[in-house]
C-alpha cells in the first residue's frame, strides 16, 4: 500500500512539474533550461541523501549512473518537445515510457503480465492516440 501512495504523490508532482517545466520552455536555451530542472532535482536529493542513512552499493553504481545518464538525455529530448510542441500531445507520448519499463521488468526481473495489466496496457495506448490526436 505505501508504494501505491508514493506513486500517486510522484503523479500528483510529476504532473504539476511538467505543467510548470511547459511554461518556462519558450525562455531558455535547451541545454540551460535542461540543467536548471536538473539542478532543482538535484537540490532536492542532495537534502535528502543528507537525512537519510547512507546505503551504497559500487557494484551497484553502475544501473544508477547509467540510468542517470540516459534520464539526463531524455530530460533534453523532453525540453525539445516541450518547446515545439503541445503539453496535451508531448506528454502522453513521453509516458509511453512505461512500456519500455514494464517490458523490461518482464525480460529481465521476471515480473509478469496478468491479462488485466495486458488490457490496462491497451486501453493506454488507446488513451494516447486519442489524446495525441
Amino acid at each position: 500500500m505505501v508504494s501505491i501512495l508514493y506513486a500517486i504523490a510522484a503523479m500528483l508532482l510529476f504532473g504539476v512539474a511538467v505543467f510548470l517545466y511547459k511554461q518556462g520552455t519558450p525562455f531558455f536555451s535547451t541545454g540551460l533550461g535542461a540543467a536548471i530542472f536538473i539542478m532543482s532535482h538535484m537540490l532536492v536529493l542532495g537534502i535528502l541523501s543528507l537525512v537519510e542513512k547512507t546505503k551504497y552499493d559500487a557494484k551497484h553504481f553502475k544501473f544508477i549512473a547509467v540510468g542517470g545518464a540516459l534520464g539526463g538525455l531524455a530530460q533534453v529530448c523532453f525540453f525539445l518537445a516541450m518547446k515545439h510542441g503541445k503539453l496535451s500531445t508531448v506528454v502522453p507520448i513521453r509516458n509511453l515510457a512505461l512500456l519500455i519499463t514494464i517490458g523490461l521488468g518482464v525480460i529481465f526481473l521476471g515480473e509478469q503480465l496478468t491479462p488485466l495489466k495486458i488490457a490496462g496496457i491497451v486501453l493506454g495506448l488507446i488513451a494516447v492516440v486519442l489524446v495525441s490526436i
